[in-house]
Formats: C-alpha cells, structure tokens, sequence
C-alpha cells in the first residue's frame, strides 16, 4: 500500500478520526500535530523548467490488472478474502494479495498467499500444476512447487513477469511503476528475498516531509483543508474514495514492524530470485479453465494446457472483469466475494528533471491545490538516488479522472501542481 504524509499508520488514523462514516461526514481536521511538518528553508525559483522526461501509470486500463490493489468496499467483509482463497474441488486454486486476510494489497501478502496455495496443493496429488499469472503470488508459489519436485508451467498475459510489480528503465535508471516499498521490514518475507541477495534498499521517513500551496508557500497543518488528510491518509492507502469504504476497512489486516523501505535498483531484483526451475510462457492470455473432469485444460486461444491443478493468481480486478471462463462456474459464494469487494487505483506520475529546484533533503512533498486529490503528494527520489526526479500520486476519483487524459494531459496538470508549489 501506498504510505502518506502522516506518520501514522492507517488504522491508526482511522481511529482517531472515528468511524468512515464520520470522517466521510466531516472531512475531518488535520491529523498532524504542527511539529511533524519539517522545518526548511523557503525555495522557490523564477520558472519550474519542463521534465526531460515522464512516465505515467494507468493501472484502471491496464487490462491484466484493472485497478492497482484490492480493498474492502461498502458491502464486503474480511471472511470475503477467506471465500476467494478456499480451494474448488481440489483441482483449482487461488492467491493473490487480494486473498490474503492479514495483509491485503501488499507484496508480501501476495508473496504469503502463493505459499499458502502452494502448501494446500502440495498436501494433494497433484504432479503437474498449471499458474496463471506470473506476479508475485504465481512465482512464489511456482518456486515451492517446482522446489519439492512438481512438474510448474506459469502462464502470464504480460510480456514480462512481475505482475503489479514493474521496474521501468527507460529514462536510465530503475523506476518502480507499481509496487514500490517493503511495508515493515521485520519478519517480512520480502525483506527475505532482498537479504538473499543483499539487495540495497533505503528507509522512507514519513515525518521528514512538507506541504505546499498554490502560491509556493509552507502550509502549516492548522491551514490544511478539512479533507486533506482524508485524500492523503486515506484514500492514497486504500486506493479508493472514503465513501466508497466499508466500515471495517480500517480494523482489517496486519503490520509489519521495522519501517518501510524502497529499491533504489528497482523492486524486479527482488522477485528476480523466485524464478528457478519451472518455465514461464510470455504472452499467454489464458481465456478459460476447466477443472470439471480429472485432468484440468486451460485454454488460451491459442494453445491448450493440460495438468493436474490448476492456480489462479490474477489480480482481483480481472476476476471482477469476468475475462476467463470457469467450467464449472465459480459458485454463488466466490462470486459473491468477487463481485463485493473492491478494487482500488493507485497511479504514478514520474518527471525527470536538468536538476533539483526542490528540497532537495525531504522525503515527501504534499501539494493542496484547486482540484480534490489532484497530485497531494510527491515522493523525492533525489532523497533515495540522486537524480532529479518527482514522483507524483493520485488515488481513487481523482486517479480515474486522469486516466481519461492523454500522457501529455496528465503531465501538463502535473507541471502545473509543481509550477503552483515553487515559482515565486
């Protein structure tokens, strides 16, 4: 999930603001005591120049996604995540962040979920499994599959692996178009795979942050808007608007302890070690499954497959879309689960810039700007690698609205967020 200005972790926040309801209601007053916003000195400069270059996320159109991860909407409830995991008819199975109960929307809750497939499968008989989905649940799962000797095909739609989790490199250096951080490195089994290879990684401090104006001033919590922390630390964790929340949303799931941590190389190294002994077949986008007899067929339109189980990590938002076709059907209960819970949007704007017009010291920059949720918060890579270079969210109603514009659009709205916060 994404972090936000605020220090305070999202249950935490919700249960000082009160019920969903009441924060949807009232919009709330500033959860930040005036201390956590950092003292700095006041930058501004003649004129913001133009990126050199930009990278724009759309997660919602993105059809082997449809959304960036899973919440709990108006209407759903945590045994709805237990409904989507529980095997059928020992042939099919399922993972995926969004079947993980304790820690939903999360790496390692996808990384959890396809060792606990894998485990319900190993405890059959089953020789040959075929995955659909070579994210993090489908490789974790197909390497301890194919580890204790199980014949693993992994069939992914993308012409990469990695699912929600994307290493980009087309502006020069390792930038993380979906997944970005380890939420609570200890005992985290991503933290795991990063020691396996002592991947480098560098600590977020979500105190060490400001927040900006349109007329590119320092903003002092007692002068934030009623909803700012509700867009911030809300509706960037969930992905989704407050109102569409379901009230147990906030008491759902389990933390990590020990901070949050990004990639400076790129969270793709990470996954990179799960792939071991099992074939992934690129460009495969499997159109139905049937497990209604004792050898399972998975047809892509292309080609047949053929095992004897069949493990379904597609992200929730292409079960909701109803793309593959299940014979037997789902069932009423997994059906109901899919349809009820929810499926956030999270998107990402990258600029690269000539050089650093920001501070350049601080973590995350919040923005309060004329349109609701429109770039309220900015994450510094130069703090982490050096290079000029913003990153800009935007979450729920205010992430569907610029999935309507073109990449140039987006970035022009970004520019002038930006132009808003330093040109003096």
């Amino acid at each position: 999930m994404q972090r936000s200005l605020t220090s305070l972790s999202r249950r935490d926040f919700l249960a000082l603001s009160g019920a969903l309801g009441l924060v949807s209601a009232c919009g709330g007053s500033s959860g930040l005591p005036s201390d956590s916003i950092t003292s700095a000195p006041s930058f501004g400069v003649a004129s913001v120049p133009d990126p050199i270059g930009s990278l724009v996320t759309r997660w919602r159109s993105d059809p082997f996604a449809q959304g960036s991860y899973s919440f709990l909407a108006k209407g759903s409830e945590p045994r709805d995540r237990d409904v989507l995991a529980a095997p059928s008819n020992s042939r099919l199975f399922f993972a995926g962040e969004a079947t993980h109960r304790d820690f939903p929307a999360t790496v390692h809750g996808a990384l959890l979920s396809g060792q606990r497939a894998a485990e319900e499968i190993l405890d059959g008989d089953a020789a040959s499994v075929i995955i659909i989905g070579a994210g993090a649940a489908g490789l974790a799962a197909a390497a301890m599959m194919a580890e204790s000797g199980i014949e693993v095909r992994v069939l992914e739609a993308r012409d990469r692996i990695g699912g929600r989790v994307w290493t980009d490199t087309s502006l020069g250096m390792p930038l993380d178009l979906g997944a970005s951080w380890i939420h609570g490195t200890s005992g985290n089994p991503v933290s795991a795979l990063a020691d396996s290879i002592d991947a480098p990684r560098a600590a977020t401090n979500y105190e060490n942050h400001l927040v900006r104006g349109t007329q590119g001033n320092v903003v002092e919590p007692p002068d934030f808007p009623r909803d700012f922390d509700d867009v911030t630390s809300i509706e960037h964790e969930f992905g989704a608007d407050i109102g569409d929340l379901s009230p147990a949303a906030g008491d759902e799931g389990d933390e990590f302890e020990g901070g949050d941590v990004i990639f400076p190389n790129g969270y793709m190294e990470v996954l990179d070690v799960l792939i071991d002994g099992f074939d992934v077949s690129l460009g495969s986008i499997v159109e139905s499954v049937d497990t209604s007899n004792e050898t399972a067929i998975v047809n892509t339109g292309e080609e047949s497959f053929t095992a004897d189980a069949v493990l379904i990590t597609v992200p929730l938002g292409v079960l909701k879309s109803g793309s593959i076709g299940f014979t037997p059907p789902l069932g009423q209960d997994r059906e109901g689960a899919i349809d009820r819970l929810g499926m956030g949007l999270l998107d990402k704007v990258y600029l690269q810039f000539d050089e650093i017009f920001w501070e350049p010291e601080v973590d995350l920059i919040g923005y309060i700007g004329p349109k609701r949720g429109h770039f309220a918060e900015w994450l510094n890579i130069a703090k982490y690698t050096g290079e000029p270079i913003l990153l800009g969210f935007n979450a729920s109603s205010a992430a569907e609205e610029l999935e309507t514009m073109t990449n140039e659009q987006v970035v022009a709205e970004a520019m002038t967020a930006l132009r808003d916060m330093y040109e003096s």
